[in-house]
């Protein structure tokens, strides 16, 4: 049997939240769901188009904090929020019951902030140490009422501008329609100037959310706790702020597997899932126990719901796990060969129908 860890990203693999979204359309009224999706697709140009030095997919969570500090709140009020809006992947508590009785190690790597990440991962038996999230402590800044009318007309701006359309085959600005190309540059002005000119864009330099290269650099860090080789390593992702996640694991002898994934993930990984529950991670991480990475691709070439008898597990695992799987819908595959466009579709299909299409549509 062979020694493993698994690291998996919280949103998506772990809950069906997206806790950034969420809070902003709860709380920055009217229209936070419209300027959270303004500022997501801005972040997917600036980490996967612009490339833009010292920027990160994920920062997000860090150009919206202004506008929830002035939307009153604290973090007392998101902790209980959180708390109160987490929605479970299906099986997800009874897929990690039964990994955590296979006594491996297990890391939440999360964009997600620490009031949400620790409660998502501590429900599902996550040691807190093991949890890498973007830490925030709202309680440290004060706001003038200028400085919240200010952001409230900025906000009103982002919320007006063209939607930020990104086509997948985009590579540089050029590729853009015109209002977009126009739209990104009054978001250029408003973040890397009028913002930061405020006595709340300090929160800008305090802030460094977990995504892009530091889930690769916390990936890393959870294996020098461990003092696994990299080989032996499983990260499981859904998003644009794992693919650099994706890569190091790979680059490693790692596997890379997109759960429920959008294009970014999907593209990026060499074993991807499609399931209505959480348990073919399960079957994943069991087949790499005993088998191996190579097993694991051997019964993604097979597919799914496959003979059970053929896993080559534990009777045991395999009762449970095969419980666990019936009745559910799940396609396993390799990336071997190239990702085709009808792979891409079924996993954003499912990623739709389990998150919701507003939260599927976000990278």
């Amino acid at each position: 049997m062979h020694s493993v860890q698994l690291d998996t990203d919280c949103e998506g693999p772990l809950c069906l939240n997206d806790n950034a979204f969420e809070v902003c359309r709860d709380f920055i009224v009217p229209d936070g769901d419209r300027f959270f999706k303004q500022v997501s697709r801005y972040d997917d140009y600036l980490a996967d188009i612009l490339k833009k030095p010292g920027y990160k997919a994920g920062d997000t969570l860090k150009l919206i904090l202004p506008w929830l500090k002035a939307a009153g709140l604290t973090n007392d009020t998101f902790l209980t929020y959180s708390l109160k809006s987490i929605l479970y992947v299906p099986g997800v508590k009874e897929t990690y019951r039964f990994l955590h009785s296979l006594e491996m190690p297990i890391f939440e790597i999360s964009t997600s902030y620490r009031q949400f990440a620790l409660a998502v991962g501590m429900e599902l038996g996550f040691d807190a140490a093991h949890i890498f999230c973007t830490e925030l402590d709202l309680d440290r800044y004060t706001l003038s009422s200028g400085e919240v009318e200010v952001l409230n007309a900025l906000k009103a701006d982002i919320v007006a501008l063209p939607e930020i359309e990104l086509p997948p085959e985009a590579t540089r600005r050029e590729d853009l329609e015109p209002a977009v190309q126009q739209a990104i540059t009054r978001m250029d002005e408003i973040f890397w100037d009028l913002v930061p000119g405020l006595a709340i864009g300090r929160i800008y330099q305090d802030v460094n959310p977990v995504g892009g290269f530091e889930k690769a650099n916390a990936l890393t860090q959870s294996l020098r706790n461990t003092g696994l080789p990299p080989t032996a390593a499983i990260y499981v992702g859904d998003s644009i702020t794992d693919v650099q996640a994706f890569h190091r694991v790979q680059e490693g002898g790692g596997l890379a597997v997109s759960f429920n994934g959008n294009r970014y993930a999907v593209t990026n990984a060499e074993l991807i899932i499609a399931a209505d529950s959480a348990w073919p991670v399960a079957l994943v991480t069991a087949l790499f126990l005993v088998h191996g990475k190579a097993g694991v691709l051997a019964q993604a070439q097979r597919g799914l719901p496959g003979d059970p008898a053929a896993w080559g597990l534990p009777d045991v695992w395999t009762q449970t796990i095969a419980q666990g799987l019936s009745g559910r819908r799940a396609v396993l595959a390799t990336a071997a060969g190239g990702v085709t466009d009808e792979l891409i579709q079924t996993s954003g299909a499912r990623r739709s129908e389990l998150r919701g299409a507003a939260i599927a549509a976000l990278g």
